[in-house]
C-alpha cells in the first residue's frame, strides 16, 4: 500500500539560523544563543579519571570500574548535549512558519584547529533535529546556498567583501545598514530562503514581525523584517 504524505504548508513568519562557534545559533529576529561547553564543564572530572586509569592494572576489577565510570560521563555529556538541541530547536521553531539553515556539510568543520569544539557543539546533530521538530510541528524547513552569506548586506544585497574573525559588526557602506555580523547572515539566510520558496512556485501567505507589530504581506509584497525592503515573490 503506496502512502502518500502531504508536504509542510508554508506561510507564516520566515526565520532564518546562522550557526557558528562565536555564537550557536543568530536568529533573523536579532536574537543570538551562546555556544555551551558540553565537554568543557566535565573535563576537568575526565582528565583525573583518565589520569588514575594509567596507572590501574589491565584487566583488573579497578580498571574496570573506572573505564565504565568514565563512559557514564561521556553518555552524559551526550544526554545533556542531545537535550539541549531539542530544547533550542522548539525555541527556534516558536512563532515561525518557515526556518532556513545554510546547507553546510558539518564534517569539514570536525576537521582542522576548532575539530574539538565542532565536536562538542554537535551543529549536524542540532539541524537534523530542527528539522525533524520542524516537520513534527508543521514548520517548513529548507536548506540555503551557504556561500557568503556574511559577505552579504541583507538590506540591499550589496557584496560587502571578506570580514576578519574578529570583525563582528556588519556595516554596509552603501545603504549604511549596521547590525550584528551574525544576525546579518541570518536575514540574508533567510531572504535566500524566502527566494528559494518563491522560485519553488509555491503559494505563499508570509507573516513578518517588525519590532513586535505583525506585519502582513498585502498583494504578494513580502517586508522583510530586520530591512528596509519589500520583496515580490512569485505564484
Amino acid at each position: 500500500m503506496n502512502v502518500s504524505v502531504p508536504d509542510t504548508p508554508i506561510s507564516g513568519h520566515p526565520r532564518g539560523l546562522d550557526l557558528g562557534f562565536d555564537k550557536f545559533v543568530a536568529t533573523s529576529d536579532n536574537k543570538q544563543i551562546n555556544r555551551p561547553r558540553f565537554l568543557q564543564t566535565l573535563h576537568r572530572e575526565f582528565k583525573l579519571l583518565q589520569r588514575r586509569l594509567k596507572h590501574k592494572q589491565k584487566r583488573s576489577n579497578n580498571r574496570h570500574k573506572l573505564n565504565r565510570k568514565i563512559a557514564r560521563i561521556h553518555q552524559r555529556i551526550i544526554d545533556t548535549r542531545k537535550d539541549w538541541h531539542f530544547k533550542l530547536a522548539h525555541r527556534m521553531s516558536d512563532g515561525a512558519g518557515m526556518v532556513f539553515v545554510e546547507d553546510i556539510d558539518f564534517r569539514s568543520w570536525a576537521r582542522g584547529m576548532l575539530s574539538k569544539h565542532s565536536a562538542d557543539a554537535g551543529f549536524g546533530q542540532f539541524v537534523n533535529i530542527l528539522q525533524w521538530v520542524c516537520f513534527k510541528r508543521g514548520v517548513f524547513f529548507a536548506k540555503v546556498d551557504k556561500n557568503y552569506t556574511s559577505q552579504q548586506c541583507p538590506e540591499c544585497g550589496t557584496y560587502t567583501g571578506k570580514k576578519e574573525l574578529d570583525e563582528r559588526i556588519h556595516s554596509c557602506p552603501v545603504c549604511f545598514y549596521t547590525a550584528s555580523r551574525d544576525v546579518a547572515a541570518a536575514q540574508v539566510i533567510r531572504n535566500r530562503g524566502l527566494e528559494l520558496v518563491s522560485e519553488s512556485g509555491h503559494d505563499l501567505e508570509v507573516k513578518q514581525t517588525v519590532c513586535g507589530l505583525d506585519a502582513a504581506g498585502t498583494g504578494g509584497n513580502v517586508s522583510l523584517a530586520g530591512t528596509g525592503r519589500s520583496r515580490k515573490l512569485k505564484k
